[in-house]
C-alpha cells in the first residue's frame, strides 16, 4: 500500500491548480460529476479525501496538481545545479530551487539543462532531449514521497546526473536488464503515474528505462547508466560534448 491517497489535512483543496484538476476530472470522471459532484468525483480519483466538514488534498493531488506544496513538503522540491567542472567541489556556475507540481518541476528541471546546455557545435543539444525528459519525469514520479530529500539534477562539463530518493520499487532488481528488455511498468506511485499520464508526462507501458538506456545519443562508451540501491536512483547522462570550464578569477 502508498500513502497517496492520505489527506494533507493541513492543506486545503483551492491550493490546487483549478486547470490541472478539471482536465483529470474530465478526463476521469465527467461522467460521475453530475451524479455526485466535483469533489466527491475528485475524492474517488485520489485528489481529495473528506477531512470533516471539508475537503483537503490527498498527497498525490498535492503534490501533482498543487501550486506549491513546498509550502507543506520542502522536500517535494528539486535541486538544480551547473558546475563548471566535473566534480561537486569544482565551482557552481548557477543553481535554482524550484517549486510547484510535478508538471511544473519537471519542466523547470528540463528548462534548467536546456539553458545551461543548450546546442553550440553547429545547434547540436549535448544531450537527447526523450532521455533528458524521460529521467527527469521518472525521478519525480517514481520518488519516494516520504523521504526528507529533494530530487536533484547536477549539470557537469561533461554529463548530467539526475538522483532521487527511494530505491526501486518492491519486487524490481535489476534496473538496467529491466530496461534492456523492456515491457513492464511497475511504480512505486501508481496513482501518480496515472495522473502524470494523463497530464502527458509519462506513457506507462514500460518503455520509459528501455528508452532511456537504448538512447541513439551516443555509441556504447558514452550509453547512460543507472545506478540504483535501497536508498536512491541516480541516472547518469553522458554529454555529446564537453562545455568548456568557467574561468577561474
Amino acid at each position: 500500500m502508498t500513502n497517496e491517497r492520505l489527506a494533507v489535512s493541513s492543506a486545503d483543496a483551492s491550493e490546487l491548480e483549478p486547470e490541472a484538476l478539471e482536465e483529470i476530472i474530465r478526463r476521469r470522471a465527467l461522467s460521475l460529476v453530475a451524479e455526485i459532484g466535483r469533489d466527491e468525483a475528485a475524492v474517488r480519483l485520489g485528489l481529495l479525501a473528506k477531512v470533516g466538514t471539508r475537503y483537503a488534498p490527498t498527497m498525490v493531488g498535492l503534490y501533482a496538481l498543487g501550486r506549491v506544496p513546498q509550502h507543506h513538503f520542502p522536500e517535494w522540491g528539486v535541486g538544480c545545479v551547473a558546475i563548471a567542472g566535473t566534480n561537486l567541489v569544482d565551482p557552481i556556475e548557477a543553481q535554482a530551487d524550484l517549486e510547484g507540481g510535478a508538471a511544473s518541476l519537471a519542466a523547470g528541471a528540463l528548462a534548467f539543462v536546456r539553458e545551461r546546455c543548450g546546442g553550440v557545435l553547429s545547434g547540436e543539444s549535448a544531450y537527447d532531449e526523450t532521455t533528458l525528459r524521460e529521467s527527469l519525469v521518472n525521478a519525480l514520479v517514481h520518488r519516494d514521497l516520504r523521504r526528507p530529500s529533494r530530487v536533484a539534477v547536477r549539470v557537469f562539463t561533461d554529463r548530467v546526473e539526475v538522483w532521487s530518493p527511494g530505491g526501486p520499487p518492491e519486487g524490481v532488481g535489476d534496473l538496467e536488464e529491466l530496461g534492456r528488455e523492456g515491457g513492464i511498468s511497475q511504480p512505486r506511485n501508481p496513482l501518480l503515474a496515472s495522473i502524470m499520464r494523463q497530464l502527458g508526462h509519462g506513457e506507462q507501458i514500460g518503455r520509459g528505462l528501455a528508452l532511456m538506456l537504448q538512447s541513439p545519443q551516443a555509441p556504447l562508451e558514452r550509453r547512460v547508466e543507472v545506478r540504483a540501491s535501497a536508498r536512491d536512483v541516480l541516472v547518469v547522462l553522458p554529454s555529446r560534448w564537453q562545455r568548456p570550464q568557467a574561468a577561474l578569477s
